[in-house]
């Protein structure tokens, strides 16, 4: 056991319980306040917000494990994906998207399209971040185990358990406001080490050749074209596929604010990767993948023999946050989905906004459940893992929603068609494994966007009323008209 990492580590853990304690009651109000923070989120609490929420586990433990064991052009090749997400996003969706005044992913859906293509959209939420759960309680059992010294299972269902029930209890009140503290905290941590290392090395060139001294294939391109192609398009389409990233845009006071919240938010992660960057060099100048039963563990290695026991315990902190502030978007995702998308808008569309949220955080407490029994024999590296859900939600949502904001010819039987084929092409790609890791929604997304067009064309265009709503994603009035 890490004494002094481990102290850290409980101190860490309880502020931000008592955050989603403190929270409880304000979140529990009404359903905008319990999913979207009462659409009051500023700027800077925004930009932060949702760079923890992009800033997962594989941001941090899976890019630098995969840099070091798949060779530096992946790490890039993530990086490249992942920064571009949100300039991607700012001039895509995230305006358009708050103008709609909705609270989730599945409503947007089905106030363009319609209730069947909310509800399937709902369900493949629910399986698509459910899963996504996974590599980051995989994550949190690694740190867990190593800190706490204690077996990844048990670290596993502790850690997982312990950061649900503040997402649980405090909504996105408590998510928001712990993820700027998560995103401050993972940035300082990581940055800070990345300083570190380089003082260590004398600078960043007798890193880089340290490093291929150690592994002369570190910056070798070790997987198919394919590989790359799809981890990049997977992560470049992240901020508006994933929707633990999208609400982020709906709790942000006017679709001014989300713009600007995703413009600061992508300066946080080229931080953050640039930093990456020195890490994984460092890792590889470890030489120790072949000693790992992990190569995830790498980041800690590093974090272990670069830094003492104080700094360390804050780094794991960070590390830590990056897993909690990704996991608990994902919560409320599933918790909206099901609460909100499909019970209320569908079962019971009296049921009282209280019933509403305490309905959510008991679907949050279950999706944990099922992601922790995943998470305790994982399927893969950490990155890979992120880039199957990346894939998957590429392959159902992407074109449906982007379409639905630029194209009026866009229905509801061409959106569904897409949707549903592009997912279950996806699937399909993955169960076969005819392709390189990572490179199904090359062929999956195409599709999607082909039978959406086609069908759309074939079909009965939308009302003259959904093609007013969207002329009206794109105009300037400010939100609080839209309400």
């Amino acid at each position: 056991m890490q004494v002094t990492e481990a102290i850290i580590l409980f101190i860490y853990l309880l502020i931000v319980t008592f955050i989603g304690i403190y929270f409880y009651r304000r979140a529990r109000q009404s359903e905008s306040d319990y999913f979207t923070a009462g659409k009051s989120i500023n700027t800077f609490v925004g930009a932060f917000a949702i760079f923890a929420a992009v800033a997962s586990s594989s941001s941090l433990m899976g890019a630098v494990g995969s840099g070091v064991a798949l060779g530096v052009p992946y790490f890039f090749t993530y990086a490249f994906g992942v920064i571009a997400i949100l300039p991607f996003a700012m001039f895509l969706i995230s305006g358009q998207i708050r103008r709609s005044g909705v609270k989730t992913m599945p409503e947007f859906f089905q106030q363009r399209y319609g209730n069947s293509v909310q509800m399937v959209a709902a369900i493949i939420v629910v399986i698509g971040m459910t899963f996504y759960m996974v590599p980051q309680l995989t994550a949190s059992g690694l740190i867990g185990s190593y800190v706490l010294g204690i077996d990844y299972k048990a670290a596993v269902i502790i850690l997982g358990l312990g950061f649900t029930l503040y997402a649980a209890l405090g909504g996105m009140w408590a998510i928001t406001y712990t993820d700027l503290i998560q995103g401050a905290v993972m940035l300082i941590g990581i940055v800070l080490l990345a300083g570190i290392i380089l003082v260590d090395h004398g600078g960043l060139n007798s890193l880089i050749s340290a490093a291929l001294s150690v592994d002369p294939a570190f910056g070798d391109i070790t997987q198919p074209w394919m590989s790359y192609f799809g981890l990049f398009i997977a992560f470049l389409w992240f901020g508006i596929i994933s929707p633990s990233v999208v609400m982020r845009n709906f709790a942000s006071r006017d679709a001014k604010t989300a713009r600007r919240s995703a413009m600061w938010a992508c300066l946080l992660y080229l931080t953050l990767f640039i930093a990456g960057f020195m890490v994984t060099a460092a890792g590889a100048n470890l030489g120790i993948v072949g000693t790992l039963d992990n190569t995830d563990m790498i980041f800690v290695s590093v974090i272990e023999h670069y830094l003492p026991p104080i700094l360390g315990g804050i780094m794991l902190a960070g590390l830590m946050a990056a897993i909690m502030s990704s996991a608990d978007a994902m919560l409320l995702a599933v918790s909206a989905a099901v609460a909100h998308d499909l019970y209320k808008a569908h079962i019971n569309k009296q049921a009282s906004e209280r019933f509403v949220t305490g309905l959510g955080l008991i679907v949050m407490v279950v999706a944990s459940i099922i992601g922790i029994l995943i998470a305790i024999e994982p399927p893969g590296l950490i990155a890979i893992m992120v880039g199957w859900v990346g894939g998957f939600l590429l392959s159902a949502f992407g074109f449906p929603i982007v379409l639905g904001i630029w194209w009026k010819r866009a229905n509801r039987q061409g959106a569904l068609i897409g949707m549903v084929g592009g997912a279950i092409v996806f699937l399909i790609l993955v169960i076969g494994q005819w392709l390189p890791t990572n490179a199904e929604p090359i062929i999956a997304a195409p599709i999607s966007l082909v039978l959406m067009i086609v069908v759309s064309l074939m079909t009965d265009p939308p009302s003259k009323e959904v093609q007013a709503q969207v002329d009206y994603y794109h105009t300037h009035l400010d939100d609080e008209q839209t309400a």
